[in-house]
C-alpha cells in the first residue's frame, strides 16, 4: 500500500459472558457489553488475538454479498470449506465484526448452534472433525460494516452516484465477511458474487466469470480468484465506473488482458499514465520472474481513500502517478503473492515495493533514475525510529510508518544489493519470488535470509541482525595520511564509528573507500570489526581526498574530517602520460612553502613557469596543456617537470604525443 498520510477511527471492544442473549436464529449473541476504550487513540487497531481457529485450512470461499447504498446495507452469505488440521475438532472459530449480525450458520446436516462474539464467532459442529477431513459451513449474516484501519469498507457516493469500495489491510477483513483474518494461512481460490443496483460496475480479485441482470434492478457480478489469497487482499469496489482496457503479452503463450475501472470524469487523467503498466509488466516480470497471477488479469479500480492498495489482481488507487502505479504492481509479487506471515514483517511487503518503484525507474530510464529516487528514500529512512521489525502493530502510525517500514526497509534492500553484488543480489530475488516455500503463501525475514544467503554463499546474520532488527545507522568518522613509497604511495586511514541509536552501536557493513588524485582514483572495500581501525592502500598516484561510501550504498552520515596534511613533500607522476593535449601534475606539502613548478626540454631549457608562490599545507594540482611561455603548442618529446619547495626539489619526466 502507498500512502503517506495515516487516517483511521477504530472502537476496541470488551465483552462480558453475563451479557450473552439468546439470538431469534438459535446462536447466542455478546455483542451487548460492547464498550468504546479511548485509551488507544485515533488511529488504533484491533489487532488479530488468535480468535480465527488454528485446528483448520480454509481451502475456498464463496461470497454471496447484496449491497444496498440507501439505507446503507450489506446482506451476505459466505460459505467457507476447510480441511481439518487438528486431531479432533468439535467447535470452529472465525473472525467476525461485532457490527454484523450473524443469522444462521449451516452445516452438513442443517442449522448449527453458534456463539457470536465481539470480533468472531463460535460454532458448534454437528460432529467431531478428525485430522485431514473436509468441513463446510455456510454463514447468513447482515449488517452496516464499521469503518477501521484504513476504512475496511465504505458506503460513499461520487457524482450523486453510489461509490462502494474495501480496504481491509490490515485488520479490516473481518469488517465485512465471516473469514479466518491470518496472513499464514491463505485461502486456495474464492468466488465472489456481488449484487447492485443497476448502473453500477464491480471490480473485484481474478476473472469477471460472468454477469447477471437480475430483473429487479439490480445487476450481479461474479468474479473468480483461482489463486491462493489472503483474507485482507480480499477487495470490491463498485460505482459507473468507465473501463479502460489494454493486453500484456510477455511470450507468445504467456499474456492476459490490463482492466482497469475509472471514474468517468478521470478518464482522461487514467488514459496515458496507465499506458505504463505494460512496461512495468515486463520489468518486474524480467526482474522477479513472471507476473505471478498470468493467468487472471491485472488492473486497477478507483476508490475513495487517499493513496493505493495493492489488492490482489487489481490495485485500488486514487491516482495514476507513476510511482504509485509501479509501487502497487510490484507487490503483486512481494505482499499479494508472497505475504508477509505477520504484521511486525510488513517490510517485506513495503519495502519491497518501495524498492521496486526504483528497479522501474533504473531499467527504464536509468541508472541516474534509480540513484536520484533512493536519494529521496534515504532522507525519509534516515529519520527512521524503532527497527524495522515492528513490534507494536496496535496503530495506524506505527505500523505504516513510512519512514520506517517503507523507506528504511527499501534501503535495507538497496544495501544488500550491493553486499551481494548485482547478480546474487537479483538472482536471490527471483530465487525468493520462485521459492515453493513461499510462492502463494508467506513468508517471514528468516525465510527471507535463507534464501539470499544459500544463493550466495554468504552468511548474512550480521546484516539482518544489524537492520532488521537493530536501530538507526552508522556515523563515520576517519583521518588519512599518505606517504611516498618505492612504487608509489602509500594511504593510512582511521575509520571510526558511533551508532545514531545506543540500540545498536557498531555496524560491521562492508564501507566502500575512494582514493582520488588528480585525475586517478581507485575503490577499494574495507570490512571493519571495531571502531577505529586502521587500513592501509598502497596507490600509484599522489592521493589528494579520501571518501566514504562515496556512491551512498549505506544509510549513513559520514563526518568530513579535519584537514589531513601530508606527511612529506611529494611530486606524483603526471597523468595522463603519455598525454595529449594536456595533463595534471600533483603535488603534496606538509606545510605552508613558497613554490615553483618549472617545465623543461631534455636540454635543460625552460619551456613553462606553471607555477610560483606561497602555498598552504596539503596537495595542490595543475594543468599543463603542451605550451611554452608564449602560449605555442611544442612538438612531440620527452619533457621535464620540476617542483622546487624551499630546500626540497624533485624532478619527473613525461612525454607529449601529438
Amino acid at each position: 500500500m502507498k500512502r503517506r498520510t495515516f487516517l483511521a477511527a477504530i472502537l476496541t471492544f470488551a465483552f462480558s459472558l453475563q451479557a450473552i442473549t439468546q439470538t431469534a436464529a438459535g446462536g447466542l449473541d455478546v455483542r451487548g457489553a460492547c464498550a468504546l476504550k479511548g485509551a488507544g487513540g485515533a488511529g488504533s487497531l484491533q489487532e488479530r488475538g488468535g480468535f480465527s481457529d488454528p485446528g483448520i485450512h480454509v481451502t475456498y470461499y464463496r461470497l454471496r454479498l447484496i449491497l444496498s447504498p440507501s439505507p446503507a446495507l450489506l446482506t451476505g452469505e459466505v460459505e467457507a470449506k476447510a480441511v481439518c488440521v487438528s486431531e479432533s475438532l468439535s467447535t470452529v472459530q472465525f473472525d467476525l465484526s461485532g457490527s454484523m449480525t450473524v443469522d444462521s450458520v449451516l452445516g452438513e446436516t442443517g442449522s448449527l448452534p453458534f456463539f457470536q462474539l465481539l470480533q468472531g464467532f463460535q460454532v458448534q459442529l454437528e460432529r467431531t472433525y478428525r485430522k485431514g477431513e473436509t468441513l463446510t459451513l455456510q454463514t447468513y449474516y447482515r449488517g452496516v460494516p464499521v469503518a477501521t484501519g484504513f476504512g475496511s469498507f465504505e458506503f460513499s457516493s461520487q457524482g450523486g452516484v453510489p461509490w462502494i469500495w474495501t480496504l481491509s489491510e490490515p485488520y479490516g477483513a473481518r469488517n465485512w465477511w465471516p473469514c479466518k483474518d491470518d496472513n499464514s494461512d491463505k485461502a486456495d481460490s474464492v468466488d465472489m458474487f456481488v449484487t447492485v443496483p443497476a448502473g453500477l460496475k464491480v471490480g473485484s480479485n481474478g476473472t469477471l466469470a460472468g454477469t447477471q441482470t437480475n430483473g429487479d434492478g439490480t445487476t450481479t457480478f461474479h468474479w473468480s480468484e483461482r489463486y491462493p489469497i489472503a483474507a485482507y487482499l480480499v477487495s470490491l469496489a463498485a460505482t459507473n465506473y468507465a473501463e479502460i482496457d489494454d493486453w500484456f503479452t510477455y511470450t507468445s503463450s504467456d499474456s492476459m488482458p490490463i482492466v482497469n475501472y475509472v471514474l468517468p470524469r478521470t478518464l482522461s487523467d487514467g488514459v496515458g499514465a496507465l499506458g505504463e503498466t505494460k512496461s512495468m509488466l515486463r520489468i518486474f516480470s524480467d526482474a522477479y520472474g513472471l507476473y505471478p497471477f498470468i493467468k487472471e488479469k491485472y488492473g486497477h479500480s478507483e476508490f475513495g481513500l487517499g493513496g493505493a492498495m495493492e489488492h490482489q489482481t487489481m490495485t485500488s488507487t486514487t491516482n495514476f502517478v507513476e510511482n504509485t502505479i509501479s509501487h502497487e504492481l510490484a507487490h503483486q509479487w512481494f505482499g499479494d503473492m508472497i505475504t508477509c506471515a505477520n504484521w511486525p514483517s510488513l517490510w517485506l511487503n513495503e519495502g519491497f515495493a518501495v524498492f521496486s518503484e526504483s528497479v522501474f525507474l533504473e531499467r527504464f530510464y536509468g541508472a541516474a533514475a534509480y540513484r536520484a529516487h533512493m536519494e529521496d528514500v534515504m532522507t525519509a529512512a534516515m529519520n527512521a525510529t524503532g527497527t524495522l521489525y515492528v513490534q507494536d502493530t496496535s496503530t495506524v502510525a506505527g505500523l505504516f510508518d513510512y519512514n520506517r517500514v517503507y523507506a528504511k526497509g527499501a534501503w535495507t534492500l538497496h544495501m544488500l544489493r550491493h553486499v551481494l553484488g548485482d547478480s546474487a543480489f537479483f538472482r536471490s530475488m527471483r530465487a525468493y519470488a520462485g521459492d515453493p516455500r513461499f510462492r502463494f503463501r508467506s513468508a517471514t525475514t528468516e525465510g527471507f535470509r535463507s534464501v539470499c544467503e544459500s544463493v550466495s554463499g554468504k552468511d548474512l546474520g550480521y546484516f539482518f541482525d544489524e537492520w532488521v532488527y537493530g536501530e538507526g545507522y552508522p556515523r563515520y568518522s576517519y583521518r588519512w595520511t599518505s606517504a611516498a613509497t618505492a612504487g608509489g604511495y602509500s594511504v593510512s586511514l582511521i575509520l571510526a564509528q558511533t551508532g545514531s541509536s545506543s540500540a545498536t552501536p557498531f555496524f560491521r557493513m562492508p564501507v566502500d573507500i575512494r582514493i582520488v588524485g588528480g585525475t586517478h582514483d581507485t575503490t577499494l572495500t574495507v570490512f571493519p570489526g571495531a571502531s577505529g581501525e586502521t587500513f592501509m592502500f598502497d596507490v600509484s598516484f599522489l592521493p589528494a581526498d579520501v571518501q566514504i561510501d562515496p556512491d551512498k550504498w549505506i544509510l549513513r552520515d559520514v563526518v568530513t574530517p579535519d584537514a589531513v596534511l601530508p606527511e612529506a613533500f611529494a611530486l606524483a607522476q603526471n597523468y595522463p602520460n603519455p598525454f595529449n593535449p594536456g595533463t595534471a601534475l600533483s603535488f603534496s606539502l606538509p606545510h605552508r612553502s613558497d613554490v615553483a613548478l618549472t617545465v623543461y626540454d631534455p636540454l635543460g631549457r625552460e619551456i613553462a613557469l606553471l607555477i610560483r608562490g606561497v602555498f598552504e599545507a596539503g596537495t595542490h594540482s595543475v594543468r599543463w596543456e603542451g605550451t611554452d611561455a608564449g602560449g605555442k603548442r611544442v612538438a612531440t618529446g620527452t619533457y621535464f617537470y620540476r617542483l622546487t619547495a624551499g630546500a626540497y626539489t624533485e624532478t619527473r619526466k613525461m612525454l607529449l604525443v601529438r
